[in-house]
């Protein structure tokens, strides 16, 4: 009877084991392989009540990486209600080879057919 009461109560320790293993697995965030952009920028934005220090980093781009944590360290405001806006890349404007290609494309200045003489 000893012998019957032990197996039963390790076959029930490996069933609670098994079930907590399981249900820890299913609770874990699944593993994301992808490569992140690494010019993956954000900026910040505010409310119209927020502090100087907060202010002052209008409208600059930070790469995501580099942000700072909010609330800032020299934040005033009693709740702070500043969010990053995420942008995919840092820069704002477009290219410089983009806009010399439109440019180059659209105005012909040349008085004659062709310049070269042989």
């Amino acid at each position: 009877m000893g012998l019957l009461l032990f197996s039963l109560v390790v076959i029930a320790a490996f069933v609670a084991l098994y079930w907590y293993r399981a249900k820890s697995a299913a609770r874990a965030p699944p593993e994301t392989h992808q490569k992140s952009n690494p010019f993956h920028a954000v900026t910040v934005r505010f409310r119209k009540d927020a502090c100087d220090a907060v202010r002052q980093m209008e409208a600059k781009r930070f790469l995501a990486k580099e942000a700072p944590r909010l609330p800032l360290p020299n934040c005033t405001a009693k709740n702070c209600g500043c969010r990053f806006v995420h942008y995919d890349d840092r820069r704002s404007e477009e290219r410089r080879e983009e806009t010399r290609r439109a440019r180059a494309d659209s105005v012909q200045r040349r008085s004659q057919q062709d310049r070269r003489r042989a």
